[in-house]
């Protein structure tokens, strides 16, 4: 390794330390995947008549600087009822620093590991038509030319250990269930084998029997789906699944060997999150066309396994029960570092997009909770206005 390259990689493991946002790895301009230059049409958001009285009064409140909260958009029953954008502080994955910036609606926002759950909806658009590996295959078996001692172990990690983070290999890394002393994922930028990386790590639990959450998970995943298909990453995404459904500007930052960062590159406007959630509360359907089969969506957003307390885990998805207007409610996320989420509430027609820049703590996610409720709340004491006009 080049000594400046190392040292550089010395000074980024102190910076972890302190608690600055993980892979920060190299001062100067990220690169990023090429991605389509036209515009992303609206047409389909159809806007309420207004804010209602209950949710204009939830976002004249918040304190959008003191969150450092940069966009808020609910949708319920199809209707766009609320759509804020902020000025705040942002860091962006290779930025060793922050700075402030005024957003928009045309503004990409990192999504940081929003960017698993995208990787889980297109996995399951390719197993439907038999382009990748069952759930049920083992792993080690699609890396012959890599035999590993933890590969070999029995019982194999199978696929949909990976999906689920249940690999039962040894993984530190930050989440919305734990504070890490340390963040495996950052040799992920520069690894020449992911799957080496994973599975070179000692066992800590049977697979399929224990959650640790793991960016090496969702980083071979996306190896597999390249290796089978035989298309980038960046590729699979695109046609698979953002240009059926109108998402042309976004951008998915790369690792230092030019790979899709798999598990926290994608970034996208708010609008068009708010999108993801709309398709999966419409069971993978986009304005009338199934996109991911009905079946993927209903295990990807039900619990495989109990992540903590609080949260289960589908496949890349998270899944939480809250209490909106007196009864428990089965509540979707996506989550990222940051602050970015994505809510989807089924039995209130109900989805939620926030971006914020926060990164490196978990107090943002518990602040957003709190106004999720609070907009929850709102939209059942005053259902939306379905009949808006376009």
């Amino acid at each position: 390794m080049p000594a400046g390259l190392g040292r550089g990689l010395r000074s980024l493991w102190v910076r972890l330390c302190l608690g600055l946002p993980i892979l920060a790895a190299v001062a100067g301009t990220p690169p990023v995947a090429a991605v389509a230059q036209a515009d992303a049409s609206d047409a389909w958001v159809r806007r309420a008549r207004a804010e209602t009285p209950a949710l204009e009064r939830i976002l004249d409140r918040m304190d959008a600087q003191a969150l450092n909260v940069h966009s808020v958009l609910v949708m319920q029953s199809g209707a766009l009822a609320a759509e804020r954008y902020y000025a705040g502080k942002d860091q962006a994955i290779y930025s060793l620093w922050r700075s402030r910036r005024t957003f928009g609606a045309a503004d990409l926002h990192d999504m940081r590991s929003v960017s698993k759950s995208v990787i889980g909806l297109v996995y399951g658009i390719l197993l439907a038509r038999g382009e990748v590996p069952s759930l049920a295959t083992p792993v080690a078996s699609l890396y012959p030319d890599c035999p590993l001692r933890e590969a070999s172990a029995v019982p194999a990690v199978r696929i949909r250990d990976l999906l689920t983070m249940t690999a039962g290999l040894a993984w530190d890394e930050p989440s919305p269930v734990q504070r890490a002393a340390w963040d495996d994922q950052l040799a992920l930028t520069w690894t020449g084998s992911v799957y080496a990386h994973l599975f070179s790590r000692e066992r800590v639990a049977e697979p399929g029997t224990r959650f640790v959450y793991s960016g090496g998970a969702t980083a071979v995943l996306a190896d597999v789906m390249e290796r089978a298909t035989r298309r980038p990453l960046a590729e699979l995404v695109a046609r698979e699944l953002f240009e059926p459904m109108g998402i042309a500007e976004w951008s998915w930052t790369q690792d230092l060997r030019g790979r899709a960062l798999a598990f926290a590159g994608l970034r996208l406007r708010p609008r068009d999150l708010l999108k993801l959630g709309m398709l999966v509360l419409d069971q993978g359907r986009w304005q009338g066309r199934q996109l991911v089969p009905a079946a993927w969506i209903e295990a990807a957003t039900t619990a495989q396994v109990k992540a903590s307390p609080d949260y289960g885990y589908g496949y890349q998805w998270w899944v939480r029960t809250h209490a909106i207007g007196g009864r428990p409610v089965r509540v979707v996320q996506a989550i990222g570092n940051g602050g970015q989420r994505l809510y989807v509430v089924p039995a209130l027609q109900l989805v939620v997009a926030m971006t914020a820049g926060d990164y490196g703590t978990l107090g943002i996610l518990a602040d957003e909770d709190t106004l999720f409720l609070e907009l929850a709340a709102g939209v059942v004491s005053a259902p939306v206005d379905d009949t808006a006009s376009r």
